[in-house]
């Protein structure tokens, strides 16, 4: 079963109650239509809803935990769900009534949807908080909803608090471009034409950024433990990772980038690859759950037309640039040709570089900037390494890795 199809069995557990007959208002019944709509995934529709409901009553803590239930189900509105999740633990009650319009307090499970969003976020001190006051409930909830706030966090990387859990509740602000009252903001995830045309954009938006991607899809839904070893936004070749030879890249839909190492079926077997990769020097490495599509489902071959997979051939050559132009030597740049020895002229990508070089290692080249600065340090002080291999330029990080 996937993820969304379990958090929404779940969220119908919570609010499924019968729906009674008699008078009611046009509020109560667009209430009643909401829950429909949850229990038949038109998550969407209920959302809709729900917010024509949430104008006119803010403060509502009920209202707000099914938005914020029903965002962290949809995906990619995290900030969202968080927002009205915040918002519904003002007003949390063991005694919530379930399926009732006049209940204006949010049940104890808001705990729970709060633990996976902010999980989704990695914001993991968070949300081992939010995590920790759900326990705090005991027997008031069902231990099923404790186990699946451990696993959600089993593929959270620590990190530590900037503030406590009790101070973070209470800074509650509007995430960007959202006005509950404008139904067209929301982010449809579930509709086949926004998804097509949303798959355009990344299509065009990937060509343009030279990156290459291969979709991940296993024949199981049960987890597959990982370790992760690195994430950011800037990719890096994985013969960054030195002796690593197994590192697998995932990007996703956010731009986030991830480093991992293993397919396990068995959490044991991941726990004896992190042992070994701590004490390799990763400390900060976690398990994962590369079965979580949400994060690992698009394998990373290439970026900026780079192939992250292709390691290092041949010579490594590290030269110090001390400036470049495109047609005229400017004037600073044509002095240095009568106060340092050895400048050499590299065409790269329409630019002429001014250098000197080349050295076999990033030491020799350091000594040598050293030198140079002693002649001019306020003229030169912009000097710096630039490493190459077979005429591409390479970032230090990957040269050091292949040189040193």
């Amino acid at each position: 079963m996937g993820r969304t199809s379990l958090l929404l069995l779940l969220l119908i557990s919570i609010i499924a109650s019968p729906l009674l007959g008699g008078t009611s208002s046009k509020d109560e019944e667009l209430f009643d239509l909401a829950r429909q709509q949850l229990a038949k995934r038109e998550i969407i529709d209920a959302l809709a809803n729900l917010r024509v409901l949430y104008v006119k009553d803010r403060s509502n803590g009920n209202i707000n935990f099914l938005l914020g239930a029903a965002y962290t189900e949809l995906g990619d509105n995290e900030d969202r769900a968080i927002y009205h999740l915040k918002k519904a633990l003002k007003k949390v009650d063991i005694d919530y009534e379930v399926g009732s319009f006049k209940e204006t307090n949010a049940p104890i499970h808001t705990y729970y949807y709060l633990t996976v969003a902010l999980s989704d976020l990695d914001q993991c001190a968070m949300a081992a908080a939010s995590a920790n006051k759900l326990a705090e409930y005991g027997n008031k909830i069902d231990k099923y909803f404790i186990e699946e706030c451990g696993r959600h966090m089993q593929k959270c990387p620590y990190d530590k608090p900037s503030e406590t859990f009790e101070k973070w509740l209470t800074n509650i602000e509007t995430p960007e471009d959202y006005e509950p009252a404008k139904m067209e903001s929301d982010k449809n995830e579930e509709s086949s034409e926004d998804k097509h045309i949303l798959a355009d954009l990344d299509s065009l938006k990937k060509a343009q950024m030279g990156i290459v991607t291969k979709e991940l899809i296993y024949t199981t839904d049960a987890p597959l433990y990982g370790v992760q070893i690195g994430s950011g936004t800037k990719p890096s070749p994985i013969s960054n990772y030195g002796k690593i030879k197994n590192v697998d890249v995932f990007v996703d839909k956010k731009g986030i980038i991830r480093y991992v190492v293993g397919h396990f079926a068995y959490r044991n077997q991941a726990e004896s690859l992190l042992d070994r990769l701590q004490a390799e020097g990763y400390a900060d490495a976690f398990i994962v759950d590369v079965n979580d599509e949400r994060k690992y489902s698009n394998e990373l071959i290439s970026y900026n037309n780079v192939n992250l997979r292709a390691g290092l051939d041949g010579e490594v050559q590290y030269y110090i640039q001390l400036g470049a132009f495109k047609d005229t030597v400017p004037a600073d740049l044509m002095e240095l040709y009568f106060s340092i020895d050895g400048i050499k002229e590299l065409e790269y990508q329409g630019m002429t570089l001014i250098t000197v070089g080349a050295f076999s290692t990033y030491k020799e080249a350091n000594s040598k900037k050293e030198e140079i600065m002693r002649i001019d340090p306020i003229e030169l002080y912009k000097s710096f390494i630039v490493a190459f291999n077979r005429g591409k330029k390479i970032s230090l990080q990957e040269a050091k890795n292949y040189t040193d």
